[in-house]
């Protein structure tokens, strides 16, 4: 369960990131995020994870609900906390962020690493998130040495190797032809199949047509409608 409650961001004490936002997402929902771009898209995705976290003095709060957990309240959430919520949400960039000096196995581990995985386990997951990806042939290349289609499939498989309950993604076909973008939508549509919650902002309007999902619409900050 992902909840915003009358959430307000301000950066730089006037411009207000997003302002006054409500909605709720049900657990093994898939919800595009759509508006042009600096209506907010990724200032919304950063409170899920809570990289950013709502003005204060404004009753605003994000309510994230996992399995076996207490409720993530952005009111009261320690760092220790805020760590242990993005265990389970993995994020993808539109810019990748790969480690340029590490080859694909590498770029796929560390994530897993952080997480306290090692040994076999670690092994087995990148393997699959490979495959999943289509990846396994590629696993030895650097960064450099990948087509954009294929550094955006590392940069997946990075967040999801760790099977994480939620699956944010910015703009995650925006850098590529449309090839590219099928078979990177391929793999969030097998995401979402498994029961994997995504959040995905776009603008881009052939993919809403092609997957018809529920859409929260920002223009400057705000939902234009809200869905509960």
């Amino acid at each position: 369960m992902i909840q915003f409650l009358h959430v307000t961001h301000t950066y730089e004490g006037t411009w207000k990131g997003i302002d006054d936002i409500t909605f709720r997402i049900e657990p093994g929902e898939f919800v595009f995020l759509t508006g042009t771009s600096g209506a907010g898209k990724t200032t919304l995705l950063k409170h899920i994870y809570m990289e950013e976290l709502p003005d204060t003095g404004r009753g605003g709060r994000v309510l994230i609900g996992l399995p076996g957990e207490d409720v993530f309240d952005s009111n009261r959430i320690r760092r220790s906390r805020i760590q242990r919520l993005r265990r389970d949400i993995g994020v993808v960039f539109q810019d990748f962020r790969l480690l340029t000096d590490r080859d694909v196995w590498d770029n796929v581990a560390f994530a897993l690493r952080v997480r306290g995985h090692s040994g076999k386990l670690l092994k087995r997951r990148i393997e699959d998130v490979l495959e999943r990806t289509r990846l396994t042939s590629r696993r030895h290349a650097h960064p450099h040495e990948l087509s954009g289609g294929e550094q955006q499939r590392v940069s997946i498989a990075r967040a999801i190797a760790g099977e994480p309950y939620i699956v944010l993604a910015d703009e995650p076909t925006g850098n590529l032809d449309r090839e590219n973008a099928e078979g990177v939508l391929d793999i969030f549509r097998q995401l979402h199949a498994s029961g994997t919650t995504i959040v995905m902002a776009t603008h881009d309007l052939q993919l809403l047509e092609r997957l018809p999902h529920r859409q929260l619409q920002l223009e400057n900050g705000r939902l234009k409608t809200r869905w509960f």
